[in-house]
């Protein structure tokens, strides 16, 4: 778990729930925001209070500091984990195909699958930051932020738990 001071004396609380490769996270930040002072004592109480956003990132902000590691915890199951569409090239002709958060898991897409499952992309940790301090009102909110937003993850769970079209 870690803390992501917001700029104001308060921080967000976030943690790993998930890797991508060798190098690449996804991190949940949570629905809790504390006095900065007292993070990485509350850090815990996050893991009660929900998911506010998920993102695929690299952890630049903890290799530099800027995120404080503060607590280990047991990753939620309950998180939904995202499915994409990715383009595969398959005996010469290009095909949609539905992958899950890891890279393991795939499947033929259904057209609408195609037409609504985002690709997947990598943020800069940053960007999490500036979406936490701009639903906190302390910058303004852009439209690129939404994706984040964990109601907005289609669950991998949910694309591969259910026959396809």
């Amino acid at each position: 778990m870690f803390v992501i001071p917001t700029g104001d004396d308060r921080a967000g609380v976030g943690q790993v729930v998930a890797t991508y490769g060798q190098s690449a996270f996804y991190f949940a930040v949570f629905d809790l925001v504390v006095p900065l002072i007292d993070a990485s004592q509350r850090a815990r109480e996050a893991l009660s209070t929900g998911v506010k956003f998920l993102a695929l990132s690299m952890d630049a902000k903890l290799h530099a500091g800027h995120w404080t590691v503060v607590a280990t915890a047991p990753v939620d199951a309950g998180i939904p984990l995202p499915g994409y569409k990715e383009v595969v090239e398959l005996e010469g002709s290009f095909h949609f195909q539905v992958v899950d958060h890891s890279g393991q898991r795939t499947r033929t897409a259904t057209p609408s699958e195609v037409s609504q499952l985002p690709n997947r992309t990598f943020v800069a940790p940053v960007r999490l930051e500036k979406a936490l301090r701009a639903d906190l009102g302390l910058e303004p909110w852009l439209d690129h932020y939404a994706a984040l937003r964990i109601e907005n993850v289609v669950s991998d769970e949910s694309l591969f738990s259910q026959p396809s079209e």
